[in-house]
C-alpha cells in the first residue's frame, strides 16, 4: 500500500463545522465552474445500466459535489437519474439549495450518515467523489464489502493523485477560490470575510488539497484493496479517465442485472 496517512483541516472534528460548511461551498463551486468530472458520466452511465437502476447514494457528498452538473448532463443524454446526498456533517442548506436548483431531481439526506455501513433506508448506485482518500484502508475496504455483500453498485472517482503534477496543480486552488467566492449562493458575509480579510478558506482549500495528493489511493492500491471480494455476480474495474493534466481515477463495483457475471480488476492505464 504506496498511500500516506494523514488527516486533512476541514475533517478534523475540532474543526467549526461553519467553516467547513465554507470549505465544502467553495468546492462545490470549483467543481461546477471546471466540470473536471465530465469525462467519466459515460463510464458511470454504463455502469447504471448493468447494475439496472436510476437511482443514486452520493456518500461524503460535502456542498453537493460535481451532482449539479451531471444529473442534468446524464437527463439530457437519456439517463435521468434520481440523487440523494449524503454527508457524516450534512451540509443541508447546500442540500436544499440541490434540491431547488435540480427541481428535486437532487435531494439531500438529513442526518449523518456514516459511509462504512449506510441505514437500511438509504438503497441505490453508490458514488464517492474526491472523498475516498479521507477514509485508510481498514475503512475503505468496509465500505467496498459493504457494498458487495448487499450487491450495490459503487462507483468511486478521485482527482488527486500523489504526483508532481497534481501537487503544483494545487497551487492554483487558492486563487480559484478567491475568485468564485462572490458568486457562491446563498450570499454571505462571513464569506467574504473568511476568505479574503481572514483567509482561512483558501488557506485550508491548499493545504488539504495537498494532503489529499498525499493521500490518495493509487491504482494498485485500490486493486490490493478489492482483493478478496469476488463472486461471478458482481464485477470491479479500475482504471483512469480523462486527458490533459488532471485525470480521474476510479474504482467501480457493479452488481449484474441479470444473472452471473466474472470477476474483473485490471488497470487501465
Amino acid at each position: 500500500m504506496q498511500r500516506i496517512s494523514w488527516f486533512e483541516v476541514h475533517d478534523h472534528p475540532l474543526f467549526p463545522r461553519f467553516l467547513r460548511h465554507l470549505v465544502t461551498d467553495a468546492l462545490e463551486a470549483m467543481w461546477n465552474a471546471t466540470d473536471i468530472y465530465r469525462p467519466i458520466m459515460p463510464r458511470l452511465r454504463r455502469a447504471m445500466e448493468e447494475a439496472d437502476t436510476r437511482v443514486v447514494v452520493d456518500l461524503c457528498s460535502g456542498g453537493g459535489g460535481p451532482w449539479l452538473r451531471l444529473q442534468p448532463a446524464l437527463a439530457s443524454a437519456g439517463y435521468p437519474v434520481s440523487v440523494c446526498l449524503t454527508d457524516k456533517y450534512p451540509n443541508q442548506q447546500a442540500f436544499d439549495k440541490a434540491s431547488r436548483q435540480s427541481l428535486q431531481a437532487i435531494k439531500g439526506y438529513p442526518k449523518p450518515v456514516d459511509a462504512n455501513y449506510l441505514p437500511g433506508g438509504l438503497t441505490g448506485f453508490r458514488t464517492m467523489f474526491s472523498s475516498f482518500h479521507h477514509f485508510d484502508p481498514e475503512d475503505a475496504r468496509a465500505i467496498l464489502t459493504d457494498s458487495f455483500n448487499r450487491r450495490e453498485g459503487i462507483a468511486i472517482f478521485e482527482a488527486a493523485e500523489c504526483s508532481a503534477t497534481n501537487i503544483c496543480a494545487v497551487f492554483f486552488v487558492p486563487l480559484l477560490a478567491l475568485v468564485l467566492a462572490p458568486g457562491i449562493r446563498p450570499f454571505r458575509w462571513s464569506r467574504l470575510l473568511w476568505t479574503y480579510l481572514l483567509p482561512v478558506v483558501p488557506f485550508v482549500l491548499w493545504m488539504d488539497g495537498i494532503l489529499s495528493c498525499l493521500r490518495s489511493y493509487s491504482q494498485a492500491d485500490m486493486v490490493e484493496l478489492i482483493a478478496g471480494l469476488d463472486s461471478e455476480s458482481y464485477s470491479w474495474q479500475v482504471g483512469q479517465d480523462g486527458e490533459g493534466i488532471l485525470r480521474i481515477t476510479y474504482l467501480i463495483g457493479s452488481p449484474a442485472a441479470d444473472g452471473p457475471r466474472m470477476h474483473e480488476s485490471e488497470i487501465v492505464a
